[in-house]
């Protein structure tokens, strides 16, 4: 059995022990940003998204101890969207300025919600910026500054001529450092959906 998959069977297990408050900050750390984009996303006003996530945190706590993880039927991540966007359209209804915006859109005809695929699909990109995000940040120790700047360059949209002149590189060397920064960041990426997908 692979570690990716023991490690993150054991923070799953170990976050539904509702005692275990070091296991719950790491899992804090791991999904909160997630679900605050993702909330956001979900068309929150910018006033309540921290206090809708921190609902959502709680929900996840109150429901992880009878959480059956059993990954060949659905990821984690599955469960946590659900979740999520529950607690969204739960906001949402009681919501009176939501009430009151639905109204107005229905008065005019115009469909206010977004259809579940849709939603599904933010939450996928939202997703996958996050973990990029969370990559990135892990491999800092782990690949030369200036590699790291060299990647970012390109990521800006920077011409191979201009890096190599503000790095003092050849274009060889340009794409030899970019290419080292995706790899590292290709095995991150696939290491942190093992472990938190």
């Amino acid at each position: 059995m692979n570690k990716g998959y023991n490690t993150r069977q054991t923070l799953i297990a170990k976050i539904k022990d509702q005692h275990d408050e070091q296991s719950w900050e790491e899992f804090v750390r791991y999904y909160e940003r997630y679900i605050y984009v993702v909330v956001a996303d979900l068309g929150v006003p910018a006033t309540d998204v921290e206090d809708v996530c921190q609902h959502i945190l709680l929900v996840l706590w109150e429901k992880l101890p009878s959480f059956k993880y059993e990954p060949q039927k659905c990821k984690f991540r599955t469960w946590m969207n659900r979740v999520t966007f529950n607690c969204v359209s739960n906001y949402r209804r009681s919501s009176t300025s939501y009430k009151k915006r639905i109204q107005k859109l229905s008065d005019e005809n115009v469909d206010g919600g977004l259809l579940e695929t849709e939603i599904d699909q933010q939450m996928e990109k939202q997703w996958k910026q996050h973990m990029t995000q969370l990559a990135l940040t892990n491999i800092v120790g782990s690949v030369s500054e200036s590699a790291l700047q060299c990647f970012e360059m390109f990521y800006k949209g920077l011409h191979v001529s201009e890096i190599c002149e503000k790095l003092n590189l050849k274009e060889n060397s340009a794409y030899v450092l970019r290419k080292r920064v995706l790899e590292r960041l290709r095995i991150e990426l696939i290491r942190l959906d093992d472990e938190l997908s």
